[in-house]
């Protein structure tokens, strides 16, 4: 297993992995960029592609390749590592099946599932003739592995349990169980699609029933119920497939309907995702923010789906996401010319084309919207119009925004700007609360990294640096692995006189058996804080680094020398007097060194 590791690790580069999720940008020898695991307008995470390891700053997670993935899929060792050799391609030793973890093995089940389903799709007229009635080819069928499920009992029971138990196939959503503990099949006489995750695992199955087995019991469309590996809120559906167009546009266009996004893919529309007829929630908007800042939503021509879409935009914003409206195109009396993006493809793709190329601004959407509901005539309804818009408009980060959409607001409703920004409006506390937050997170940090910050300077030049180390001692450091890294480095500097080398100094502290994580933080610290910075400025920083050291040690130990003094005076000793004063003294000059 750990010579799998190994490879994987050698085979890819930490920087080509992460610019996946998050962009990079160049910091002297490393990278820096925005954290994706908290909220932050500077840049605080650093990779180094040397070490192959990455570091926040901000919220303090790091590691290697396996860690970030983990982190920001939300998965197991043994599922990043498979995720990982998949991509590397390293092939990995086989597991005993009583040692793999549930995710993997009821993954194993849906991808079996899926393959029984495709088998029996390719049996069956019936269902290969809906499909091609729906407009369907046979590239984007097996592409998005649509199947069928035959309308019997246990014919995928019969199929899976020669490799897999039955309650294993049920807790993947696939079987029911009886009242006498038995099993049969959850789908029967529907077209089945997969449902997969952002990295293309099949988590589940949306089962279309056929035409010809509708028997009105149950509905159209049925979803597997929620399992280990399943949770609705945290899939978009069709995201595997468009990631990269979607980083390549730099816009993601979601919709309601899975049928949507296969159609839009097949006719060449590749940034769009589904969020299965619900409004976006926060685990989906996570996953929309590693690729892009820009939502263009499309709905469909009902309430329902307007009622979503507006739920859909507050969470949105919420996130500072950019969004904007994608309507229905409409015919000359103002009905849209079709229910949904699906109908519309067959209709005419350029239409699609055409909507997508100019979405509406959302304050328009919802200006047009409420327009249909209020009557601006009457003054009550006007104001109701008014607050509503408003609520919305505050909505907006952007101050130069909010006062040009009240502008606007202005004009279309009649009411002077003045009074507009008379009316009750609500706080937008929460957004002054985040940016309190994050003031006091940069403030603790530049209090509390003063250490961390002389050190980084420190060891970017050892060799011209090592004054330092006579006049700043260890003791002046609060954080003790700190302390002990510094008092390791001064020994080795001792030994090694104008000859210092941080590979070596690394290699020892190794040898040592002494953990290295602290000094490859420090190394990237520095390229994230003075990469722009030259020569001459790094070595002004130190300097103010050491001042504040020395200065922060002197206050600290001020009131315990006027004790240690007065205690002296009482004894009449006046050798501890004069060498409580003269170790004061030494402080202060050292102070006086690197001050200016």
């Amino acid at each position: 297993m750990s010579d799998a590791v190994e490879q994987v690790k050698s085979r890819i580069n930490i920087a080509d992995l992460l610019r996946e999720y998050i962009e990079l940008k160049k910091a002297g020898a490393n990278w820096k960029a925005l954290c994706p695991f908290h909220s932050e307008k500077t840049p605080s995470m650093m990779v180094s592609e040397d070490k192959q390891i990455w570091h926040c700053f901000g919220c303090g997670e790091g590691g290697d390749i396996f860690g970030f993935v983990m982190r920001i899929e939300g998965l197991e060792f043994p599922e990043a590592l498979r995720l990982l050799a998949k991509k590397a391609g390293v092939e990995l030793p086989k597991y005993d099946p009583a040692a793999t973890s549930q995710k993997t093995k009821l993954g194993d089940i849906l991808d079996a599932a899926a393959d029984f389903y495709s088998q029996e799709f390719y049996k069956s007229e019936t269902a290969s003739g809906y499909i091609k009635k729906r407009g369907l080819k046979d590239e984007t069928v097996k592409n998005f592995r649509i199947g069928f499920s035959p309308q019997k009992w246990d014919g995928l029971l019969k199929f899976l349990q020669t490799k897999f138990k039955p309650q294993d196939i049920a807790l993947a959503g696939l079987l029911i169980q009886k009242e006498d503990n038995g099993f049969y099949d959850r789908f029967r006489g529907r077209i089945m699609f997969p449902i997969f995750n952002h990295l293309g695992g099949i988590v589940g199955f949306t089962a279309r029933v056929l035409p010809e087995f509708d028997d009105g019991k149950s509905g159209k469309y049925v979803n597997t119920p929620e399992t280990t590996v399943y949770k609705k809120s945290q899939i978009l559906y069709g995201l595997n497939f468009a990631k990269q167009e979607i980083k390549k546009e730099d816009a993601v266009v979601v919709v309601e309907g899975n049928m949507d996004v296969i159609a839009l893919h097949q006719a060449g529309f590749k940034n769009v995702v589904a969020t299965s007829g619900t409004a976006l929630t926060k685990e989906q908007l996570e996953l929309i923010r590693r690729f892009t800042q820009n939502v263009i939503m499309s709905f469909d021509a009902d309430s329902a789906g307007i009622e979503a879409a507006f739920r859909g935009i507050d969470a949105a914003l919420s996130y500072g996401l950019n969004v904007k409206i994608l309507e229905m195109p409409k015919n000359e009396f103002g009905e849209p010319l079709a229910k949904d993006p699906d109908e519309l493809i067959k209709i005419n793709p350029e239409l699609w084309k055409k909507a997508v190329g100019s979405p509406k601004s959302i304050i328009d959407f919802y200006i047009d919207t409420n327009l249909l509901k209020f009557n601006l005539s009457d003054p009550r309804e006007n104001s109701d119009f008014c607050k509503s818009i408003l609520k919305q408009i505050q909505k907006l980060k952007s101050p130069v925004e909010r006062a040009l959409w009240i502008k606007k607001l202005s004009r279309v409703s009649g009411v002077d700007e003045r009074d507009l920004r008379l009316l009750p409006q609500e706080p937008r506390a929460k957004q002054l609360r985040a940016d309190e937050e994050d003031g006091k997170t940069q403030k603790n940090a530049i209090i509390s990294g003063i250490e961390a910050q002389y050190l980084a300077l420190l060891f970017s030049d050892m060799n011209k640096n090592a004054d330092f180390l006579k006049n700043i001692p260890a003791e002046l450091f609060k954080n003790e692995i700190a302390k002990e890294l510094y008092r390791s480095l001064i020994v080795y500097y001792n030994d090694n006189e104008n000859n210092f080398d941080i590979n070596k100094f690394s290699g020892w502290l190794a040898s040592l058996g002494k953990d290295r994580t602290a000094l490859d933080k420090l190394l990237l610290l520095k390229d994230k804080d003075y990469a722009g910075k030259n020569e001459n400025e790094c070595a002004k920083a130190l300097k103010e680094c050491a001042f504040r050291l020395l200065e922060r040690h002197v206050k600290e130990k001020e009131p315990g020398i006027l004790r240690a003094l007065q205690e002296a005076d009482n004894a009449g000793d006046k050798k501890k007097r004069d060498q409580i004063l003269l170790e004061h003294q030494n402080l202060l000059n050292r102070k006086k060194l690197y001050n200016g």
